[in-house]
């Protein structure tokens, strides 16, 4: 009998549905877990998008689609109106999560029924009706440490002097808070509208189920490396803090071609938007190839597409582009990554080590960044301002910079010892038993 033909012998199957909105980071921590649980001898079905259905087949876990929006054909223009700095996140939660909320309510609930329990994300709310109403465990994940929108801890909006300004004291973290909220209920209308159709009650602070009603009622998983931040006080009581759910796809290895290259010359400065933002990266790859070419270095420029790869029009074989390459394996041969500070390419860079220069795009990256640059790990330069003189500058210091080199070493080994996944199913079963002994 193998190990896991052994773990399941004692274990009672349970079926958990982890439902999530978003790019792969909302996407890639579940699949980490959901692998965990499955080796434990459980059933996992993940509700999502139809654009994530083959990542979770390949991830051997079972799939639903639980939306009823479309894979926008334009992917840059998407892109651009998603991450467009001030309308981006009322786009995101508006008019795409809460505006699909019955459709993925009505898709979602014959599996969640017969679950044994639901963990849900920040933006899907027909998961988190779901779990509220039916008996069965609910817990909740936080992917980044923003989303506790806690006045002891304030994310960062990215404007420096107003960043420390809402640092120095809980009173002032509390008039963001309060900012946010306000401006963000409006967002979630149709919602609070759908709650009441299904005759409940209104949910969390005010009644608005996006920020402190998101919460699951039986666990929250925290489901980043506490290097980038502890809990905040405020936190729900049944917080806990995972470390890093590390998600390897079963092709996690380069491709010849680039580890051929790599080994060709020295290590590369990685210049990546993840899996969102790369469509409206054009001018941020171009400004990179500048930035690396004035630095006399070599670069690895990851484009998320043929097309945009084309576009770029690249002379000389000290600039490789190439579609997607697994960020864990080429971070690890990189000198430094230039990326968006989404909160998995985030994970990446600190546990390979490597300094990051952050190019925050909006949603948590702006908090994101400021954490990493908190941890001595790299600096950040808004995407507004970026260029290549500026890039060159701040990436010059990075790379010469023996502190730094050495805070990211220390960082990289702490990220190495969690074990995320395995914290986060060792709380779900222990739910399920509490809910159903």
């Amino acid at each position: 009998m193998g190990d896991r033909d052994a773990r399941k012998a004692g274990v009672t199957e349970r079926h958990i549905v982890l439902a999530t909105v978003g790019s792969q980071g909302d996407l890639f921590p579940f699949l980490a877990v959901g692998r965990e649980l499955v080796a434990r001898g459980h059933r996992v079905t993940v509700g999502a998008h139809a654009i994530h259905r083959d990542a979770v087949l390949d991830a051997g876990l079972d799939f639903v689609m639980a939306s009823g929006i479309a894979e926008p054909e334009d992917k840059a223009a998407f892109a651009a109106r998603a991450f467009h700095p001030w309308r981006g996140p009322r786009f995101v939660v508006r008019d795409l999560a809460a505006a699909d909320v019955a459709a993925s309510y009505h898709a979602l609930k014959t599996f969640c029924s017969a679950a044994d329990a639901v963990v849900t994300t920040t933006l899907a709310f027909a998961g988190q009706m779901l779990g509220e109403t039916l008996p069965v465990a609910w817990l909740s994940a936080v992917l980044s440490p923003s989303v506790f929108l806690s006045p002891f801890d304030p994310p960062a909006t990215g404007i420096a002097p107003l960043d420390a300004w809402l640092r120095a004291s809980p009173g002032r973290g509390r008039l963001l808070v309060r900012s946010v909220e306000g401006l963000t209920r409006p967002w979630t209308a149709p919602v609070r509208d759908f709650r009441r159709q299904l005759g409940l009650a209104p949910v969390g602070a005010g009644g608005d189920p996006f920020h402190r009603g998101q919460h699951g009622r039986d666990g929250v998983l925290a489901l980043y490396s506490p290097v980038l931040g502890g809990l905040p006080p405020d936190a729900p009581a049944n917080t806990v803090l995972t470390g890093q759910c590390r998600y390897l796809p079963g092709a996690d290895a380069l491709e010849p071609s680039l580890r051929s290259w790599l080994d060709a010359g020295a290590p590369p400065i990685v210049f990546t938007l993840g899996s969102a933002a790369v469509h409206a990266g054009a001018d941020f790859l171009r400004e990179s190839i500048a930035a690396a070419r004035q630095l006399g270095r070599r670069a690895v420029v990851l484009t998320g597409s043929p097309a945009l790869r084309e576009r770029l029009a690249l002379q000389g074989d000290d600039i490789l582009a190439v579609d997607y390459a697994s960020h864990g394996a080429l971070f690890a041969r990189a000198a430094a990554v230039v990326h968006h500070g989404g909160i998995g390419t985030t994970h990446e860079a600190l546990r390979a080590g490597r300094p990051s220069l952050v190019v925050p795009h909006g949603f948590d990256q702006p908090d994101n960044a400021a954490r990493v640059r908190r941890l001595g790990a790299g600096d950040v330069l808004p995407a507004t301002r970026y260029r290549a003189d500026r890039a060159t500058a701040k990436l010059a210091v990075l790379l010469e910079s023996s502190t730094i080199r050495s805070r990211t070493g220390d960082v990289a080994r702490q990220l190495h010892e969690e074990h995320g996944a395995r914290v986060a199913a060792d709380t779900i079963e222990a739910a399920i038993e509490r809910r159903r002994p």
